[in-house]
């Protein structure tokens, strides 16, 4: 059926293919196999920058959904940052310390100014305050300091001492009160 020469045809015929399919298999296995490869890496760097992407905007919408209830700790910190000084004098604890005093019954009086403290954005400015109170006077005085409404102070430590022989109804105190001044920079609309 085949001539001898038909058949060698057929033979290099065959040999250059399956030499070509060998060099297509060769080329698939090198150079598209390192395509797809880089693809799918591509395609799995989306995913995952998809994925965060994602969860970051869940989380956005988490936010959106508390935004009042945000809205109301920023005024209520607004709030206490306007009690919070911007400077370090002491004149304004002083004159507040004075008008406390006049509202209630301290006698014997004395002040002290201690170490200030370094608290990050603020710093804590302790003072020392000796004096002779009733327990009505000394309860309606730790009231007015740490209500007060121009600036924010707090008791740190209290003692209070009863002397019998001098005059048992007036008791000796000892204590230490702080205020707090403001070291960063103040945040819009605190002013």
């Amino acid at each position: 059926m085949f001539s001898k020469q038909d058949k060698k045809i057929l033979q290099a015929a065959l040999v250059g293919g399956g030499i070509a399919v060998v060099g297509l298999i060769y080329y698939v296995m090198v150079y598209v196999s390192k395509e797809v490869a880089s693809y799918e890496k591509a395609i799995k760097t989306s995913n995952d920058t998809y994925k965060k992407k994602q969860a970051e905007l869940d989380d956005l919408r988490r936010w959106e959904q508390r935004k009042e209830e945000i809205n109301a700790l920023v005024n209520d910190l607004m709030e206490k940052v306007k009690r919070l000084p911007r400077s370090v004098e002491a004149s304004d604890f002083f004159r507040i310390l004075r008008d406390c005093v006049h509202r209630t019954n301290l006698s014997e009086i004395k002040v002290g100014r201690l170490k200030t403290v370094d608290m990050g954005a603020y710093n804590e400015i302790p003072y020392m305050v000796s004096c002779r109170a009733r327990y009505h006077d000394l309860g309606q005085f730790l009231a007015l300091i740490e209500q007060h409404s121009q600036q924010i102070m707090r008791i740190k430590t209290m003692d209070v001492y009863v002397d019998m022989k001098k005059r048992p109804s007036r008791h000796h105190v000892n204590l230490q009160i702080a205020t707090f001044v403001f070291t960063e920079p103040v945040p819009r609309g605190a002013k």
